[in-house]
């Protein structure tokens, strides 16, 4: 707001529910507080970062961080000092383009011009600000990391004076800010131990936090294990197109001869493949579609939410993709060099982090970052990733990123309505697992190839991306526009104008070939050998009745069929018609979806 919009004067304050516990959650929340708006100046160009800390040191602009809880409405005050005109605005809705464009449900009431309304409110503006709150520090030439230091947390900062905090029972905590709770969680356990030596325990509900205890808690110093200091996010602003990755600038300026050797680095790796049995050739472009969705996903944010505003199909633009088959197909090393290709390094969120709340959280706090799992279980999926991927509706933030499930054991079945949802990526195709020389071989490759990598063809990626979405916003199709400007990259930099897997994908090219798999097994379940002349001839089998084709399975002792209907379109199954033993399948669509004709072989009567 402030890189856009002209002020003469701005202020505002920051709070959390999660400041109500005690003195460990005031230095968490003001930590990751002070981080977020470091983290939003370092993202404005160069020309308004310098502005906005010039407006700071003059006065002009204010930032503050609550110490004590005062209420969870939210309160704005604005005033125009040309004209003098005045509107207040209470309610539920955090400041977000989203909160106030009507696309959430939000109560606000708004008071224009009211002299009553502007001094109740700012006189409760002031006594937040002034009783319960302290300012943010910010340097005075330029922000060059988002972290801060515990002794520079503004609640300790001021080390002549006792913070006093009132005691609140858990029960009474509604913490309803998901993302920056849990990071506010993960801070509180990484430096309660140290802390909790240094401050007393609370006394008749008060904590009382002396300047002497201010001072030991200041010469904290806290050792932050990998996950906690790598703090996983991508920002992307489009408009001046800049970026942030953890925290830190990610310049879009690419070196050629770099990009170039970023290209045949990944052209080799491709050409690992030929040592695979199997369709090599399908497994190849099966990969490139995948690096296509991948580079592509950071903007899938922006691409299904315009879709969804517009009433477009956001079926056609998945924020998932599921990669799954036979094991030794190398889908966790493509998934690994296809990250390091565009961050650096790849990184796979632990397992157990595949759960309802921590997905919610994930999806909101790695912004535009690729989520990545590896070796989910069908369990897993089924229970807590089937709800994610189904639900259409928007998060509550403007940027999110896509998911990579990499399944290393096929799961029994995926829904039709996962896999029209989902970018599908299946193969059968694997290296020989009895070469142990060839599987070594191909180890030392990927290795040669990730170390080589430097994201400077990413980079050069993003960049013609950020011009294309400029020209179309919303492209009819979002495959072959990522397809085709990395196949010309890499055509441009390396020898790989030759290889067919090289080239540009259309979303229908994909999307006619994602149900193969079940195709294939339907094809294998209706082969003519176990075709019967009327149901219930033989104890599994099949036959034709009219318009209809009727299939019926024995049950195992558990109760199970053989085949898993749940891969199968549900518009090919008659639902009515079908119960116990038998699945009744449309005739004439099931033979437009197989694109053959089904009849009965010699022998056999059609009923």
């Amino acid at each position: 707001m402030l890189d856009e919009f002209g002020f003469s004067e701005f202020e505002c304050v920051f709070g959390s529910e999660a400041t109500l516990r005690d003195v460990k959650y005031i230095l968490a929340f003001q930590q990751v507080a002070v981080g977020d708006v470091r983290a939003a100046i370092m993202g404005l160009q160069d020309e308004r970062h310098t502005h906005i800390l010039s407006e700071v040191r003059a006065g002009r602009a204010r930032f503050r961080v609550l110490r004590q809880s005062i209420a969870h409405a939210k309160l704005y005050l604005l005033e125009d000092s040309v004209t003098g005109h005045t509107r207040v605005i209470v309610g539920s809705a955090n400041l977000s383009e989203r909160a106030f464009s009507g696309f959430q449900p939000e109560t606000l009431v708004s008071f224009d011009n009211d002299a009553l309304a502007w001094e109740h409110y700012t006189q409760m503006y002031d006594g937040i600000r002034n009783a319960a709150s302290d300012e943010i520090p910010l340097p005075e030439d330029r922000i060059v990391e988002r972290d801060i230091e515990l002794e520079e947390v503004p609640a300790i900062a001021d080390g002549a004076t006792n913070l006093v905090i009132d005691q609140v029972h858990a029960e009474e905590l509604t913490l309803s800010v998901p993302v920056q709770v849990e990071r506010i969680e993960k801070l509180v356990v990484a430096q309660e131990p140290k802390i909790s030596a240094v401050v007393p325990p609370f006394r008749s509900g008060k904590q009382q936090i002396t300047p002497q205890i201010k001072r030991e808690i200041s010469r904290i110093k806290l050792v932050k294990s990998a996950e906690e200091a790598d703090n996983r996010y991508l920002s992307i602003n489009r408009s001046q197109g800049t970026a942030i990755l953890n925290g830190e600038s990610f310049s879009l300026e690419f070196d050629d001869a770099l990009v170039g050797t970023d290209a045949q680095l990944m052209v080799e790796y491709f050409r690992n493949f030929e040592n695979c049995e199997g369709d090599v050739d399908r497994l190849k472009r099966d990969y490139f579609i995948l690096w296509s969705w991948m580079y592509f996903s950071p903007f899938m944010c922006d691409v299904r939410s315009l879709a969804l505003i517009r009433g477009r199909d956001v079926i056609r633009y998945p924020s998932f993709a599921i990669v799954f088959g036979k094991s030794h197909c190398g889908k966790t090393s493509l998934v690994d060099t296809l990250m390091t290709s565009m961050l650096g390094r790849a990184h796979n969120v632990e397992k157990s982090n595949f759960t309802a709340a921590r997905l919610r959280a994930l999806q909101q706090g790695f912004k535009r970052h690729p989520v990545v799992f590896d070796d989910i279980g069908g369990r897993a999926f089924r229970t807590y990733g089937s709800d994610m991927i189904k639900d259409e509706l928007l998060p509550p933030v403007a940027e999110y990123p896509g998911f990579v499930l990499s399944m290393n054991r096929q799961p029994k079945s995926f829904p039709d309505e996962i896999v029209k949802r989902s970018l599908m990526i299946y193969t059968t195709t694997a290296l020989p697992q009895y070469d142990e020389e060839l599987r070594q071989r191909m180890d030392d490759r990927i290795k040669v190839v990730s170390e080589g990598l430097s994201s400077q063809l990413y980079k050069r990626y993003l960049r013609k991306m950020l011009a294309q979405l400029d020209l179309e916003p919303l492209p009819e199709d979002w495959l072959l526009l990522s397809s085709s400007t990395l196949a010309r990259i890499i055509s441009e930099s390396t020898d790989a104008s030759g290889e067919a897997w090289c080239a540009p994908v259309t979303w229908l090219d994909y999307a006619n070939k994602r149900y193969d798999r079940i195709k294939d097994r339907l094809s294998g379940l209706l082969r003519p050998s176990a075709m019967a002349n009327h149901e219930g001839e033989t104890p599994n089998g099949w036959a034709i009745e009219n318009d209809r084709i009727i299939v019926w399975e024995q049950r195992d002792a558990f109760g199970r069929r053989g085949f898993d209907w749940e891969d199968v379109p549900s518009t090919l199954v008659d639902e009515d018609a079908s119960g116990g033993n038998r699945t009744v399948l449309h005739k004439s669509q099931l033979e437009e979806f197989l694109d053959r004709k089904i009849r009965p072989h010699r022998g056999k009567r059609w009923r």
